[in-house]
């Protein structure tokens, strides 16, 4: 599977939008809906000898006064995927798999869960505010 070309196909599906950094480096932005979007990020990367893709969505700092971590790390038990991390100062859900094990559709099952769990889990954490 081509990775930039099967995420540009998700965004297409989905009304997102599809950005190529570099050939190891592709943001999908997927539509959230009330006028809200989450970017997703994905990393090809090698890991322990596997080519892996990472991805990532911001969610909010992670110095936030008032941020309810034990809510945060709680969510984890809802997710299927993905995980609630805290990397390079931002609380952000997380995600990697082997390329050789993925599939278009659990492509698009991640990046979906990713995109709609960090805005859902920034609205509670920051009290609706959009800040990634």
């Amino acid at each position: 599977m081509e990775l930039a070309k099967a995420i540009e196909n998700i965004a297409e599906e989905i009304d997102g939008s599809f950005t190529e950094y570099s050939p190891k480096n592709l943001i999908i932005t997927v539509p959230i809906g009330d006028g809200r979007f989450q970017g997703v990020t994905t990393y090809l990367i090698e890991r322990d000898g596997n080519e892996v893709i990472e991805f990532t969505s911001r969610v909010c700092d992670a110095e936030l006064p008032n941020i309810n971590f034990k809510h945060a790390l709680e969510v984890n038990q809802q997710l299927t995927y993905s995980k609630v991390v805290i990397f390079e100062g931002f609380l952000q859900l997380a995600a990697a798999i082997i390329v050789k094990h993925i599939t278009e559709d659990i492509l698009k099952d991640i990046i979906l869960e990713i995109g709609h769990s960090a805005d859902k889990l920034e609205r509670e954490l920051t009290n609706g505010i959009d800040v990634h």
